[in-house]
């Protein structure tokens, strides 16, 4: 029986354990879902919260109505924060295998960027120190994740239109 349930854990096919918590370190339903979300007491991964803000869904003008970026603007924002978050990180805390940010539309994934470092304590020292930071006017929302397979956690939309127009799916 033990073996079983260690065979399905995180997946779908687990009734207690929320499967997307799992995978991509979020889920749609947050605390309104029947299952379980385990946030894990160390990992390498760390999630920073709604931490991107892509000009495209945020830029308005003054009577509110949405402004036009271009996508070259946008690519220019996003490598802009990449390279800062990622040096920042990076140089503080420890070495990064892999940084992810998020750029779906669902309440739940929306701005968030994942960071893998290098080692457990790296991440749980990150976690510790910018959850009292501020980045961009907004205070900093850090917490351990459960995903170490990013491919897994990829959205499916995304890699989709990733592909259709030559772009990374991230």
């Amino acid at each position: 029986m033990a073996e079983y349930l260690a065979s399905i854990f995180g997946t779908e096919k687990d009734k207690v354990n929320c499967s997307f918590y799992f995978k991509i370190g979020a889920c749609r339903h947050g605390d309104r879902c029947s299952r379980l979300h385990n946030k894990p007491t160390f990992s390498q991964t760390i999630v920073l919260l709604n931490l991107y803000r892509n000009p495209q869904n945020t830029a308005q003008t003054a009577d509110g109505s949405h402004c036009h970026v271009s996508d070259v603007e946008v690519q220019e924002h996003y490598d802009n924060f990449f390279e800062e978050v990622f040096t920042e990180l990076q140089e503080k805390y420890g070495e990064i295998e892999e940084m992810n940010v998020c750029d779906n539309l669902g309440d739940h994934l929306v701005g968030n960027v994942y960071v893998k470092f290098r080692r457990e304590e790296d991440a749980e020292r990150a976690v510790a120190e910018l959850n009292n930071r501020w980045f961009n006017g907004q205070a900093v929302h850090a917490e351990l994740s459960p995903v170490t397979d990013f491919r897994e956690s990829c959205c499916r939309q995304w890699e989709k239109r990733g592909q259709e127009d030559g772009r990374d799916g991230i």
